[in-house]
C-alpha cells in the first residue's frame, strides 16, 4: 500500500497585471463574512494519487463560515485589526503598481499526520493555530532567505478547515521589487474543455516583466521546514547520534586490542600488510577509512568491525536498527513513499563503520610506526656491536704494545746495570 506524505506543498506565482492578483488585493480588508474568492493555481503536485492531495485546483476561501477558515496573519500579528489589514493592503497595492509578482503556495497536511504529532485534536478537528503559524513563519522566513526576500517581502497567511484536509494558503510580494526586469512572452488562463481545467497559454506579445520563478531549492527548504518543524525529531536524532558514536567508546572502554585479540589478530595483520605504500607524513595522517588508497585492507577492516560489534556490541547495535527504522518510517510519513527515506538508514549505518574503520586504522598506524622503531634500533644497533668489537680489538693491542715496551725498558735497564757492575769490578781489580 501507497503512503501518501504527511505534508504537499503546492506553489505557482501571479503577474501584477492578471485578475486573480487584483482580486486577492481587493479582498484583503474586505468583511469576513462578505468574502467568497477563488484563486486557481497550475502547476506540479508532489502527490497526484494522495487522497488529501488539493493539486492546484485550491481555493482562497474566506467563507463566512468561522469553523471553516481562520483569520488572516502575517510575521507579526496573529489577527489582524483593520488598521493592520489596511497597512497589508496598501503594501500589497504598491507591490502590484511597481510590478511584483505575488508568489503563492498553499500547504496541505494529512489530518491524520497532524494527529499523530499533537498539532490536530482527533474528536473536535481542530488544529493548533499557535504551533500552526510558528511553523508557517518558520517555513516563510526559509523559503525568503533562499531567495534573497528576507528583508523586502511582504506576506500574509491563512488557515483553512473548508476541504476534508487542513491547508494553509500563502500569499508574497515585493514592495519594492528587486528581481531583475527582462522581456518574457505574456500568457492568459484560459478554461480547457477537454481537461476541464483552467491553462497558461502564450497571447504572442512580448512585455517587460520582474523576473517571478523560485529556485525549486527554495521551495523544496520551505515544505522540509514545515514538515522538520512539526515532526521534530531532535532527541531521537540524538539517541542515534549517541548510539552511532558509542560504538568507538565502547572499544576504548574496554581496552581492546585488535592487534592481539585471538579473533582479529590474524585479520589485523592482514589488513596491516594491505596498508597504502606511501604512509609519509603529512600524507598518511591524511588517509582515512573511505579513502580509496585504502581499498586493499578495508575488507579486512570490515571484517575487524563487524566482530567487534557481534563480540561486544550487538544489543546497542540492535537498538540502532529498531531506531533507525523508526526514523525510516516517520520520514516516510512527511514525505510519502517515491522519497529517499530508506538512504537515511544506511547512510547512518555507514558513518558508524566509518567510525569504527577510521578507530581500526588509528591502531594500524600505531602498531606500523611501532615496528618500524623496532626495525630501525635493530639496524642501528648492529653497527655499534661491530664498533665496540674492534675498539676492544684495540685496546688489547694497546695493552700489548705497552707490556712489550715496558718489557723492553726493564731490560735495557737490566742490561745497563750489569755493564755498570763489570766496569766496576775491571776498576777494583786494577
Amino acid at each position: 500500500m501507497s503512503l501518501a506524505p504527511g505534508v504537499v506543498l503546492n506553489s505557482q506565482f501571479v503577474m501584477p497585471g492578471s485578475k486573480e492578483y487584483s482580486e486577492f488585493v481587493g479582498y484583503i480588508d474586505r468583511d469576513a463574512s462578505k468574502i467568497k474568492a477563488e484563486l486557481s493555481f497550475e502547476g506540479d503536485v508532489f502527490a497526484e494519487d494522495a487522497e488529501f492531495s488539493m493539486g492546484f485546483a485550491s481555493y482562497l476561501d474566506y467563507a463566512g463560515d468561522e469553523k471553516k477558515q481562520g483569520s488572516l496573519f502575517t510575521k507579526d500579528a496573529d489577527i489582524l485589526d483593520k488598521q493592520g489589514q489596511k497597512q497589508l493592503k496598501q503594501s500589497f497595492e504598491l507591490a502590484q503598481q511597481n510590478g511584483s509578482p505575488m508568489w503563492q503556495d498553499v500547504v496541505s497536511f494529512d489530518n491524520a499526520w497532524l494527529q499523530r504529532f499533537n498539532m490536530m485534536d482527533a474528536d473536535t478537528g481542530q488544529v493548533d493555530e499557535v504551533k500552526m503559524r510558528s511553523v508557517i513563519r518558520d517555513a516563510v522566513t526559509e523559503m525568503l532567505r533562499a531567495e534573497d526576500m528576507a528583508d523586502t517581502a511582504v506576506w500574509t497567511a491563512s488557515i483553512h478547515y473548508n476541504t476534508d484536509n487542513i491547508h494553509v494558503h500563502i500569499a508574497t510580494v515585493e514592495p519594492i521589487p528587486t528581481r531583475p526586469l527582462k522581456y518574457m512572452k505574456e500568457k492568459e488562463k484560459v478554461f480547457n474543455a477537454e481537461t476541464g481545467k483552467h491553462e497558461y497559454q502564450p497571447t504572442g506579445r512580448w512585455s517587460l516583466q520582474r523576473k517571478a520563478g523560485r529556485k525549486p531549492k527554495s521551495i523544496k527548504e520551505m515544505k522540509a521546514k514545515v514538515a522538520n518543524t512539526i515532526a521534530n525529531r531532535d532527541k531521537e536524532f540524538e539517541l542515534i547520534d549517541q548510539l552511532i558514536k558509542g560504538a568507538r567508546k565502547k572499544k576504548e572502554k574496554q581496552d581492546i586490542d585488535f592487534a592481539n585479540y585471538r579473533k582479529t589478530k590474524k585479520l589485523f595483520q592482514q589488513a596491516l600488510q594491505r596498508l597504502p605504500k606511501n604512509t609519509t607524513k603529512p600524507h598518511w595522517q591524511q588517509i582515512g577509512y573511505n579513502d580509496q588508497t585504502m581499498n586493499q585492507a578495508r575488507p579486512h577492516i570490515d571484517k575487524i568491525v563487524d566482530i567487534f560489534i557481534e563480540r561486544f556490541y550487538k544489543d546497542e547495535m540492535n537498538e540502532l536498527h529498531q531506531r533507525l527504522d523508526e526514523e525510516v518510517e516517520v520520514m516516510k510519513t512527511k514525505y510519502g513513499d517515491g522519497s529517499k527515506a530508506q538512504n537515511y538508514k544506511a547512510n547512518q549505518l555507514a558513518k558508524l563503520k566509518a567510525a569504527m574503520g577510521n578507530t581500526v586504522l588509528k591502531e594500524l598506524r600505531a602498531h606500523q610506526k611501532e615496528q618500524r622503531s623496532k626495525t630501525y634500533v635493530k639496524s642501528q644497533n648492529t653497527p655499534l656491536r661491530h664498533r665496540f668489537e674492534r675498539a676492544s680489538d684495540l685496546h688489547r693491542a694497546l695493552n700489548q704494545l705497552n707490556y712489550r715496551l715496558r718489557k723492553t725498558y726493564q731490560d735495557y735497564q737490566k742490561d745497563r746495570n750489569i755493564e755498570e757492575f763489570d766496569r766496576m769490578l775491571d776498576g777494583y781489580e786494577r
